[in-house]
């Protein structure tokens, strides 16, 4: 078949991240996939992989005052119209809210079928104003709305079910077993977590939790440090709330790296701090990489992928003592930390590349 997959952009975020995994599998079935991004090159931060084709739009600029974002937005109907009849695709997959609406918009009258995939909780992170009312309106266009989660799914029981599926996030087994160097730390072990650096995220609870442990017991913990690695706007005030605990030259704060398989095998230990998530993919890439796992209940997914006492262990959202209390109980026990690792990353075979792209393909 051949397909077009669109997004706002290839930065550094899980939904990126997704497309690339989702584009290669595609490809390597012998699909004839172009990626086609709002935003241009300059904004990439994971590459594609060969063989499949790239449009960068180039059209993604922040505009201020409703004309002027009229008029971009305009433009950006045109450009992504011309692209997809140009690609004269079987199908096309979009991406993302705001790009989702476009893309429907954008392809009124044209033959190719449109599915719409949303990866984010459209409850905790809604459209803003106008674009919330067009969702309603053109996902009825959709010729399928895909969530990644049966609970995402459940907002947007307003589109008959036919019309809808559930297909989750991939995880590519193979790229993850390639060996590579990773970061290095000055420390004999570490916990590690992964996202975008914004308040969803908690990671000011996990330097909290973390914090508290050599409040509580310096020695106890003094072969340990943390490592965050992820980009965003909270940046500074993760490096205050760093420097605030005494923990400088204890927490690490590295930046995003597009293929973080091999820094993530050198942990002894994963932790999901989030306040809220969809489909974490940061946690089941670390499963994959056999990483025992302290995760909140921060979704329904999350419950669902962290068995407790099996391969992880589950605490309260923003229940910072808890959070802390778990940490301690994986860093003073390798046995357990040994065990539940090969058990985490049993559980997320299911996940396998190749799975989610025949359940693309069954569904296209």
């Amino acid at each position: 078949m051949k397909l077009v997959l669109v997004i706002s952009s290839l930065s550094s975020g899980g939904a990126e991240r997704v497309l690339v995994l989702l584009a290669r599998g595609l490809a390597r079935r012998g699909h004839q996939v172009t990626v086609v991004t709002i935003y241009g090159e300059d904004s990439d931060f994971f590459r594609l992989p060969p063989g499949v084709n790239r449009v960068a739009l180039g059209l993604g600029k922040d505009t201020v005052g409703l004309v002027a974002k009229l008029s971009a937005n305009g433009r950006r109907l045109r450009a992504l119209r011309r692209a997809i009849r140009t690609a004269r695709p079987d199908a096309v997959i979009s991406l993302l809210g705001q790009t989702n609406v476009l893309t429907l918009l954008a392809t009124a009258g044209l033959r190719a079928p449109v599915v719409v995939s949303e990866h984010t909780d459209p409850r905790r992170e809604p459209l803003p104003g106008a674009w919330q009312s067009l969702r309603r309106i053109v996902y009825r266009r959709a010729a399928k709305v895909v969530s990644v989660t049966a609970d995402i799914d459940r907002y947007f029981d307003w589109i008959v079910p036919q019309r809808r599926a559930v297909i989750p996030n991939p995880v590519d087994f193979e790229e993850l077993e390639q060996e590579g160097p990773g970061l290095e730390w000055p420390w004999p072990h570490a916990a590690i977590a992964m996202g975008r650096l914004a308040p969803e995220k908690g990671f000011d609870l996990l330097i909290e939790a973390f914090g508290g442990l050599f409040l509580l017991d310096l020695e106890r913990f003094a072969d340990w440090g943390l490592v965050i690695l992820g980009e965003g706007r909270l940046r500074g005030e993760l490096e205050s709330a760093i420097a605030r605990a005494g923990l400088a030259g204890r927490v690490l704060l590295p930046g995003a790296i597009p293929s973080p398989a091999n820094t993530l095998k050198k942990a002894d230990l994963f932790v999901l701090s989030s306040r809220w998530e969809c489909l974490p993919m940061a946690l089941i890439e670390a499963m994959a990489c056999g990483l025992p796992v302290v995760a909140t209940q921060c979704a329904a997914s999350a419950a669902e992928l962290v068995r407790p006492g099996q391969n992880g262990l589950l605490v309260p959202a923003e229940d910072v003592p808890a959070l802390a209390a778990a940490m301690a109980e994986l860093m003073e026990d390798p046995a357990k930390r040994r065990a539940l690792g090969e058990n985490a990353a049993a559980s997320v075979r299911p996940f396998h590349l190749d799975r989610i792209v025949e359940a693309w393909e069954r569904l296209l």
